[in-house]
């Protein structure tokens, strides 16, 4: 595999947060998130991409699940926020709130109660 600056094959790069498919991930929730934050976007977000993920993170004050939203927009141009709870718990109205983070550029806090 590839190795990072500063890292030997051998010596072992620690993660905080898993990208990997989490067992159990509501695939319809995750659906329900990307269809609605798409409806939501303003006309001139028509060719933006929308991609919703749920994540682990084991970091201290971080919680157990969060689902990140991100709005890819051109090739350098990438926005995301998160909402601290799993797919499955995520309502309509957080997705609201998802949006207007997004289009007004607030950068979400890295972990809930910062």
């Amino acid at each position: 595999g590839r190795v990072r600056e500063g890292h030997t094959a051998s010596s072992p790069v620690i993660t905080m947060i898993s990208l990997g498919k989490p067992q159990g991930v509501d695939r319809k929730a995750l659906e329900h998130i990307r269809n609605l934050t798409e409806s939501m976007l303003p006309d001139e977000y028509e060719e933006a991409a929308v991609m919703v993920n749920q994540v682990e993170c084991k970091e201290p004050g971080c919680p157990p699940v969060e689902t990140v939203v991100s709005l890819l927009v051109g090739p350098d141009a990438s926005r995301k926020t998160k909402i601290f709870k799993a797919v499955k718990d995520v309502t309509d109205d957080d997705i609201k709130g998802a949006v207007q983070a997004l289009l007004t550029g607030a950068s979400a806090p890295e972990h809930a109660g910062r």
